[in-house]
């Protein structure tokens, strides 16, 4: 099972938890804060016997199911913990859902932005792309970024690998095709966190690594010009002095 840590904000897996009071906490393997689930209201808060202890702890950590941290409801009867939080199952993507080539949009989506299309359309109505001019080879990573974005998939939940391959990707001027390729990923798994995350994170890198604009032009550039006049204005100063002692020369 993985959860979302409430202190890091990464989707992490269970390694350490233990049982306080009947609730369930578990530690971030990459922070290492602690997060407490509330305690269960669909029956009476008793202290569960062994072999309820057991069957509870099979249910929290069983199958391959997320949990993401959500603040803890205060209901009658059932006392509200400061600074607790409960966990909240979000079950994993069907894997049928993430079948198929991840470097082409699925069925019903654009093949360009990968953006919802109609069945009967011609044309995409977010890019105005006509659909029988679409070129697919135009719109593949290369073999470094593809190459790299296979490795990420085995190992999706580690946001350390999805920020190695973000850094690579805009060091090649690849940040564009790798924000494609998150949105490829949303096209088959619009619940994914991990994508949504990936995807935010291309913006934020693209908007902040824009290059100031200059105020002029560059020192070379500014000595090639200065050349270049001053070359200029030198050819015509001589020619007009040409001009001017043939016309004296006439007159005398």
């Amino acid at each position: 099972m993985k959860y979302q840590c409430e202190s890091c904000d990464r989707l992490v897996k269970v390694e350490a938890y233990v049982l306080e009071d009947g609730a369930l906490a578990v530690a971030c393997p990459a922070c290492g804060a602690w997060t407490r689930a509330a305690p269960s209201t669909s029956r009476p808060a008793s202290p569960p016997g062994p072999a309820s202890a057991r069957a509870e702890e099979r249910v929290a950590l069983g199958g391959d199911a997320a949990a993401a941290v959500v603040p803890a409801v205060e209901l009658a009867g059932v006392p509200s913990w400061s600074g607790v939080a409960a966990l909240r199952v979000v079950r994993a993507e069907a894997p049928s859902a993430l079948e198929g080539d991840p470097f082409q949009a699925p069925p019903g989506h654009c093949p360009k932005c990968v953006a919802p299309m109609r069945e009967d359309a011609v044309s995409c109505s977010a890019c105005g792309l006509v659909f029988a001019n679409f070129i697919p080879d135009e719109h593949q990573p290369s073999e470094v970024l593809a190459g790299e974005w296979r490795a990420l998939l085995e190992a999706w939940h580690d946001w350390d690998a999805h920020d190695r391959l973000l850094a690579q990707a805009l060091l090649r001027g690849e940040l564009a095709m790798a924000g494609r390729l998150y949105r490829l990923r949303l096209a088959r798994a619009p619940h994914d966190a991990q994508a949504q995350r990936g995807r935010d994170e291309v913006v934020r890198r693209v908007t902040t690594a824009v290059p100031l604009a200059s105020d002029g032009p560059s020192p070379a550039t500014a000595r090639k010009v200065k050349n270049v006049v001053m070359g200029s204005v030198l050819v015509v100063a001589l020619v007009l002095l040409l001009v001017l002692a043939q016309v004296l020369r006439g007159a005398f």
